[in-house]
């Protein structure tokens, strides 16, 4: 295990002023309650101040993780430890209650430090990219179980076994005896010590033999310090440096620093040379942009650079993107090669400007598709108008063509032709409409109907179309009840007298007086025919095919 200069002024200075602590210790019983307040005082400070310094020192070398957080809580308890410490042997004086819940308290730390120990050893060696936060953290039940049932003790006496009333148990020496959870507690601790050491030396002998040793002798020398206390310093009553909260502290803090320094738990010392290798441009700053580290590859840029890197894009050229971060002490810097995501840039413009033009042609396309399909749709419509009033124009030429304007013979001829376009002009009107464009309930049909009956009155027919105007037919039967119709009303022209017209629910209903009976056409619908009292009576079903 290598230290640097650094490490060992540090563990040196460390060191000296543990021992400035254990000889304040020596002073706590000179008889003088004042020498011996300030030396207790002193110890204590320095104490704290050296778990201050290590903490702070963890934080700054570690790497975040799992095994930071342990440690650093660790050392927090640590300090908790001291101050119940202090609490319970210089505060609470005569106070009873206060002298035993401290004394309850005083455990606390104890099994929360041991535990979190077992738990750093446990990820030194799963490692921090171990999902297993959550099965490490079960662990934690136990210490707080025993915290509970610790601080519960007046309760039940699990803990402490109480020889005198509460009202005056002080936790004095002699008036009490352990209880099974105080043999459970201490098993617990003793287990968790045992079984994080063996996990460190299993995963020590596979990486550093030195470091193997060096954890060796830290817990031999823990253990003869133990085992000294115990046997000459409590037996003889003599004046001693460390107590065990002491002692344990840190010896515990020493286990912890030998993982630390060897790498067993990631940190960033060293970091100067592994920066200076770095095979990018990169560089640390002062607050006053003063370089610190630089990288082999130098960093070519003006301080106002540096300065707007921090805020905004910089580029130092068009492929080369200058970035900075702030952090506690200084500013670093470095560059990005952005030519790949450049040359990406420029083929995807590429590509955008050749799909644009594609869109362009396609939007055009589809323009022209969309006008030749209205085209195409109102060439159909007026196909089928012409279709629908070929037969009815081509009848009218010739009713016109033989006879000579001016004669009864052309006055009848010219009548039927009115009725004949009439057809014709509400044919066309209905092609044009659709499903989309009618309305559900319409009157188009009435309509169509009430125009020829008034073109037949041109030959002296009396004919009307009566009764409900709307409904509620579809277009197609529209277009079969209006053709039936007009088929009808040009087999009954000749002979026909008197009618009248009405729209039905299940289609048109006639009523005519005529000279004759006329044999009826095939119709596209059924027609039913029955007379009475001279009547002939006429019944167009919709929905259903007609016959002669």
């Amino acid at each position: 295990m290598r230290w640097n200069v650094r490490q060992n002024k540090n563990t040196i200075l460390f060191l000296a002023f543990l021992l400035l602590a254990g000889v304040c210790n020596l002073f706590t019983r000179t008889g003088v309650r004042l020498i011996n307040s300030v030396a207790f005082s002193m110890g204590f400070l320095i104490y704290a101040g050296l778990l201050i310094f290590w903490m702070q020192s963890v934080r700054a070398r570690m790497l975040p993780g799992r095994a930071r957080s342990y440690v650093m809580s660790s050392g927090v308890l640590m300090i908790a430890y001291l101050v119940l410490r202090v609490w319970k042997f210089r505060v609470t004086g005569h106070a009873v209650v206060w002298d035993r819940y401290v004394s309850y308290a005083y455990n606390v730390p104890m099994v929360f430090v041991a535990t979190l120990f077992l738990m750093t050893a446990l990820c030194i060696l799963r490692g921090e990219r171990e999902n297993v936060l959550r099965k490490e953290g079960y662990l934690l039940l136990v210490p707080g179980a025993f915290s509970l049932l610790v601080m519960t003790n007046d309760l039940h006496g699990w803990f402490y076994r109480p020889r005198a009333e509460l009202s005056s148990f002080a936790m004095n020496p002699g008036t009490y005896d352990f209880g099974i959870v105080f043999g459970l507690f201490y098993v617990w601790m003793g287990l968790t010590i045992a079984v994080g050491v063996w996990l460190l030396i299993k995963v020590m002998g596979k990486e550093n033999g030195r470091i193997l040793w060096s954890l060796l002798g830290t817990l031999a020398t823990w253990l003869i310090l133990i085992l000294i206390d115990y046997f000459v310093f409590d037996r003889h009553n003599f004046p001693r440096m460390y107590f065990y909260a002491e002692i344990n502290i840190f010896s515990l803090l020493g286990i912890f620093e030998i993982c630390i320094r060897g790498r067993l738990i990631p940190h960033n010392e060293n970091y100067a040379a592994f920066f200076a290798r770095l095979g990018v441009p990169a560089l640390i700053t002062d607050k006053k942009i003063m370089p610190v580290w630089k990288t082999r590859i130098p960093l070519q840029a003006t301080k106002a650079q540096y300065l707007s890197s921090l805020q905004n894009p910089t580029y130092l050229d068009e492929d080369t993107r200058l970035l900075g971060m702030a952090f506690r002490s200084g500013y670093a810097f470095w560059t990005e090669d952005e030519s790949g995501l450049n040359r990406e840039k420029r083929r995807l413009a590429s590509a955008n400007e050749l799909l644009s033009e594609e869109n362009d042609l396609i939007a055009v396309e589809n323009k022209l598709k969309e006008k030749k399909a209205r085209l195409d749709a109102q060439n159909e419509i007026y196909a089928r108008i012409a279709a629908a009033i070929y037969p009815k124009q081509k009848r009218i030429s010739e009713l016109l063509e033989n006879v000579a304007p001016g004669t009864e013979e052309f006055r009848e001829a010219l009548a039927t032709s009115c009725i004949l376009n009439a057809y014709s002009k509400r044919k066309s009107n209905l092609l044009l409409l659709s499903e989309e464009t009618l309305p559900k309930r319409n009157r188009e049909l009435f309509l169509a109907l009430q125009e020829s009956a008034r073109f037949l009155q041109c030959l002296g027919i009396r004919a009307a179309a009566v009764g409900e105007e709307y409904a509620e037919f579809p277009i197609p039967e529209i277009h079969s009840l209006y053709d039936t119709f007009e088929t009808v009303l040009e087999a009954y022209l000749p002979c026909l007298k008197r009618m009248t017209v009405s729209l039905a629910e299940d289609g048109l209903r006639l009523a005519m007086e005529a000279d004759g009976a006329p044999a009826l056409p095939v119709t596209a619908l059924l027609v039913e025919r029955r007379e009475s009292d001279e009547t002939t009576f006429l019944n167009i079903r919709r929905g259903k095919g007609g016959e002669a």
